[in-house]
């Protein structure tokens, strides 16, 4: 029995305590989603923040590199010969292919993209640089004549404009002839050791140009060493940011977890509500009751209240009546307190006659006590 009362039994929660518990999980719910919304933002400003960045450490090393490039540029650009020794020309030609090679490696490694503009092209002044004017009647005004220092893109972002030479539109300079001359044994002999002294002349300068290159491999190489260092830094922020993250998703996942537990203690309530709810009910048809009984003990308050006019009018009457017999009470208070004043004089008459009665017979009591003296001498005399 004892076991189905308490199974029986009501759980009853107050409804402050509900709606506490309702804020309680609302608030934690606006707390998850804004921990959500500023997690994202954070991301997405390491992400904007590793973007920069990375973009500045590409312009950096692009930046750094352009004389590199510069440099095989002028080096492949030099490298022309108007014929001669062919041997020589063959040596040029594969020195020229591999500059090129290694061109085209530089510039597809740090993802740079040459702006190379043609004689004629329209000039753009958001990518070329006007250094010189020169009047061209064939072209139209500015026209790109030449080109004298390539430029370069990177990520389709500017880092440096091509230099050109365009046309001004006026008349044409005086193209140089170019003399043929038959050559002879004696000019033949003195071109080819002018050929081979120039021959020596450039494999010096081409020596001194693989040095050269061999200090811009250097430098490319303590560039990638920077980039690769600025990459570990990258990354241990990366890694920051991953912990950071798992311990704000761990975080959230406390949160979720706590909701749940909220939410069934929620449930809980709810049913909780829900059976009050039905004892309210209940306890509604009991007010109705009480209301209708209520309506018939008004009726029986207004009969009351008349049987209470009645007594009322009657106290009145009693009231009235009191009044006159206090006031024959009072004149019987003073006829009393009249008579009790006669009372007294009559009671001090009295002691006053008592005394003088008492004094009379003391008079005759002494005078018997003589009386009886004299006769019991007169007896004695006679015996």
């Amino acid at each position: 029995m004892d076991g189905e009362r308490e199974a029986d039994e009501i759980v009853v929660v107050p409804k402050k305590e509900l709606e506490e518990k309702e804020e309680l999980i609302k608030s934690l719910e606006a707390k998850a989603r804004k921990m959500k919304s500023d997690f994202s933002r954070y991301k997405e400003q390491i992400e904007d923040k590793e973007e920069v960045i990375r973009r500045k450490a590409y312009s950096e090393l692009a930046n750094r590199l352009l004389s590199v490039a510069d440099t095989l540029d002028r080096a492949m650009d030099s490298q022309e010969t108007d014929g001669g020794c062919e041997v020589v020309e063959k040596m040029l030609e594969g020195t020229r292919s591999n500059l090129g090679m290694t061109y085209n490696q530089l510039l597809n490694a740090i993802g740079v993209t040459p702006i190379v503009p043609l004689p004629g092209e329209r000039f753009d002044d958001e990518l070329h640089t006007a250094i010189e004017t020169t009047p061209n009647s064939f072209l139209p005004d500015k026209a790109v004549v030449s080109l004298v220092r390539k430029g370069y893109m990177l990520n389709g972002e500017l880092i440096r404009p091509a230099e050109v030479v365009i046309s001004k539109g006026g008349e044409p300079g005086e193209e140089e002839i170019k003399t043929e001359t038959t050559p002879d044994t004696i000019l033949s002999k003195f071109i080819r050791r002018v050929e081979s002294r120039l021959f020596k002349r450039k494999f010096k300068e081409l020596k001194e140009r693989e040095q050269e290159l061999s200090k811009n491999e250097e430098m490319l190489r303590n560039s990638v060493k920077e980039l690769d260092a600025r990459e570990e830094e990258i990354k241990k922020r990366m890694e920051e940011w991953t912990a950071r993250k798992e311990a704000e998703e761990s975080r959230i996942r406390e949160l979720e977890q706590r909701k749940e537990v909220l939410t069934a203690e929620l449930e809980e309530s709810k049913r909780q509500l829900s059976i009050i709810h039905e004892h309210l009910k209940a306890l509604d048809a009991k007010k109705d009751k009480m209301i209708i009984e209520s309506i018939a003990l008004n009726r029986y308050n207004k009969e009351l209240l008349a049987e209470k006019e009645k007594l009322l009018n009657a106290i009145e009457e009693m009231e009235r009546t009191k009044e006159s017999v206090n006031a024959e009470l009072r004149e019987l208070e003073e006829r009393k307190a009249r008579s009790i004043e006669e009372l007294f004089k009559v009671e001090e008459e009295l002691e006053k006659t008592k005394e003088l009665l008492n004094a009379e017979l003391r008079k005759k009591e002494g005078r018997e006590e003589k009386r009886k003296e004299s006769s019991l001498m007169e007896l004695e005399m006679l015996c």
